[in-house]
């Protein structure tokens, strides 16, 4: 039987909490992370401010994070990429994880967007509604385990045609000279 976590408290991702998410995301995943496919679409571009939270348990302690990335299907789709979810590993299963999954998927939908992606096991993200066959016509511009391979329409309908590979989004800076 797992303990309760307690009341948790969700908040956007602070400044300070930087290298606290950096260290428990290294024991979560590693230093062959920064090697990963996702990874190389996360390099050099900032994430979803507004996407990107942690979670603190009741003494204010920074227990879990959750971040998410734009990026681009096929140069005309856009998409989030979530992604990494991190939880302090003395802590994993306690529901920090599941409490930023469906509040980071909420929130995505509040602001507008209608498909997220990720790379992740689908015996533990099935259970928000990521699905294999909505990722089939994606690709990714490296190697990832395919059945790990997910993606979830936030709205309705969202992944129907969207096909091709998965791509940075492009910065304000480099829209706004595309512009001119």
């Amino acid at each position: 039987m797992q303990k309760n976590p307690g009341l948790l408290r969700l908040v956007r991702e602070r400044p300070r909490d930087s290298e606290a998410i950096e260290e428990m995301t290294a024991a979560a995943f590693g230093p062959d992370r920064f090697h990963k496919t996702v990874y190389r679409l996360r390099e050099d571009v900032p994430p979803i401010k507004d996407l990107c939270f942690v979670c603190l348990d009741q003494k204010g302690r920074l227990v879990a994070s959750i971040r998410n990335w734009p990026v681009l299907i096929n140069d005309k789709w856009p998409a989030v990429m979530l992604g990494p979810l991190s939880i302090s590993p003395e802590l994993r299963g306690l529901g920090y994880g599941k409490a930023l999954m469906w509040h980071s998927m909420a929130q995505s939908r509040l602001q507008g967007h209608s498909r997220i992606v990720l790379v992740g096991d689908p015996e533990y993200y099935n259970q928000f509604g990521f699905r294999r066959d909505l990722a089939l016509h994606l690709q990714l511009p490296g190697w990832v385990e395919e059945r790990r391979f997910l993606a979830l329409e936030l709205v309705a309908g969202a992944m129907i045609g969207v096909h091709g590979m998965i791509g940075k989004a492009a910065s304000k800076k480099t829209r706004r000279k595309k512009r001119t």
